[in-house]
């Protein structure tokens, strides 16, 4: 699944900061299993669905005696939860959570997950990401149909207003990454053989290029917003995909292989975290200076699957993954828990 572009507007948190005596790798004890986490700066630690019913759950972290514990927040059922959530575009205390059966958005509360209101943001909103520069809200529809933009910061006593909307024809395995940065309305739509980039001004949002490629996962690049990572469905590809010079094509600028398939991306301003079915690979972005030789540059490999130690739990496949401001958070389906990773030093 595409990874929200959630960790730069994360910024510095007390709630991620742990001790340097915690483990690389902590075990988090959780009340549910969960799926689709996505890091929260106003909630102060992860926000993602429960697996089993329809709830979202906040899982907030602390350190004691070296050891990190977790502790979880429900919501209250909500009925005809989409496929994921998305964070606060604006820097306002909200999670948003889409439901296609009514056509509507609900705004949460980030840190008590109570209901605040709901927004229209086309029809059957299924999949949402935001547009950090561009304080937009995004959302996919249920059948891969459409993007509608919604402004999530309008004039006081204003409704928030629709500002774009696509036709995308993503089919419902489709989904949307929007950029952390640029005043511009952007954002990539992932299909399932296509990856295409949309850009423009308010009304004004076009199509500038695709390309073609079988993605299983992809991730936006948090400085160079026009920089998407892919993990090609079924082998062990990596790349990352970028606009030429000119804005009307695009292309791959690096490439490598990681032993396994990639199952989950996620990045912040300095590094790119790969997740495979037992290693959490940590690689170089590059933003700024490019990739002269057309590959990544591996900073670590870490066997996550090493800190588990129930036998049932060493089997649980990967529900999801998010990137923190110092930890990177993987959850499993169909088990209660959650991996604290520590992310490497720069």
């Amino acid at each position: 699944m595409i990874a929200a572009a959630a960790a730069l507007a994360a910024g510095c948190s007390a709630v991620d900061a742990v001790p340097d005596s915690t483990p690389q790798v902590a075990v988090l004890r959780l009340d549910t299993p969960v799926r689709e986490p996505i890091w929260s700066k106003e909630a102060g630690g992860v926000v993602a669905l429960a697996e089993t019913e329809p709830r979202v759950v906040k899982v907030t972290t602390a350190a004691a005696s070296g050891q990190l514990r977790a502790r979880t927040t429900l919501s209250e059922p909500i009925p005809g939860l989409g496929e994921n959530l998305a964070p606060s575009a604006t820097g306002k205390d909200v999670v948003y959570a889409p439901r296609p059966a009514a056509d509507r958005i609900d705004v949460l509360d980030a840190k008590t997950l109570r209901f605040k209101r709901s927004l229209r943001a086309g029809e059957a909103p299924s999949f949402v990401t935001v547009d950090f520069g561009a304080d937009v809200l995004l959302a996919l529809s249920e059948d891969g149909s459409t993007v509608t933009g919604v402004d999530v910061q309008p004039d006081p006593g204003e409704e928030p207003a629709v500002v774009t909307r696509n036709d995308v024809g993503l089919g419902p395995a489709g989904e949307v990454d929007g950029p952390a940065r640029g005043r511009l309305i952007e954002f990539h739509t992932v299909g399932p053989n296509l990856i295409s980039h949309y850009k423009g001004a308010v009304d004004e949002v076009k199509k500038t290029a695709d390309i073609a490629f079988r993605a299983e996962t992809a991730t936006g690049d948090l400085v160079k917003v026009s920089r998407l990572y892919a993990a090609e469905k079924g082998t062990d590809r990596l790349v990352a995909i970028d606009s030429t010079p000119g804005g009307d094509k695009l292309e791959m600028v690096a490439r490598s292989r990681l032993g396994k398939p990639v199952l989950h991306l996620g990045a912040d301003a300095n590094r790119l975290y790969a997740a495979t079915e037992d290693r959490l690979v940590v690689l170089e972005t590059n933003s700024y200076e490019g990739f002269t030789d057309g590959k990544f540059t591996v900073v670590e490999s870490i066997d996550y699957r090493a800190a588990l130690k129930d036998p049932k739990l060493k089997e649980a496949p990967l529900s999801g993954m998010t990137v923190g401001p110092q930890r990177v958070y993987l959850t499993f389906r169909g088990a209660p828990y959650a991996l604290s990773v520590a992310e490497p030093d720069l």
